[in-house]
């Protein structure tokens, strides 16, 4: 009986093993997400002063691939491409490319608490119809933070993954230049875009290991 106790006791600790996260694995990810938040856009013509538009409630929706390798054991780096969709008074299309590092805290058997953050470029295309009836494609920085991550790792080559909370800032800006009358015409567009709220930021994700 004894035996039998600690063979079942080796099985089991072979396999918690086998499923922690180990330096030189990789991932592959797929996700969907949910957020509301509020985004400000200037306009400025010809150097005169901005005009700004805040627009509060918006509901963006994404979806975004990941991939991740470990350079040692519990800490990822990684990359997401991403696409956005805000529906707001100004209908935008997003495309985020962001690297991101994540740290891995076991909390319970295949149990992991990952908080992550990501930094990179952000191209979006928004109609400002309400300044100039023109269509602006900007591009610039997006960040995001995501403090209350988790994942969840039934098996050695299977995981779910949640995130009840983010916090994201993003900057895109444009100019474009045209003459009107013999009169150049320049326009200076840029809008500023910040997220965050506990439990409405809803991410969920898969995620495979090789």
């Amino acid at each position: 009986m004894k035996r039998t106790l600690l063979t079942i006791v080796a099985i089991v600790a072979m396999a918690l093993s086998a499923s922690a996260q180990q330096r030189g694995e990789q991932t592959l990810g797929f996700n969907l997400n949910y957020s509301t938040g509020k985004s400000t856009t200037k306009v400025q013509i010809n150097d005169e002063q901005s005009t700004a538009a805040t627009i509060l409630g918006g509901d963006n929706l994404g979806v975004g691939i990941e991939y991740g390798y470990f350079i040692a054991n519990n800490l990822r780096l990684g990359g997401q491409i991403s696409y956005g969709y805000t529906a707001d008074e100004s209908k935008t299309h997003s495309l985020i490319i962001m690297p991101n590092i994540a740290y891995y805290v076991r909390l319970t058997d295949n149990f992991y608490y990952t908080p992550n953050f990501s930094i990179g470029f952000g191209l979006a295309t928004t109609s400002t119809n309400d300044y100039t009836n023109e269509n602006f494609t900007m591009c610039g920085l997006a960040t995001e933070l995501q403090p209350l991550a988790v994942e969840f790792r039934p098996t050695q080559q299977f995981a779910m993954t949640v995130s009840l909370c983010s916090l994201q800032y993003v900057f895109l800006t444009d100019a474009n230049s045209s003459e009107i009358l013999n009169t150049q015409i320049t326009t200076q567009v840029s809008s500023n875009a910040f997220n965050f709220s506990l439990l409405a930021n809803a991410q969920i994700g898969f995620k495979l290991y090789f």
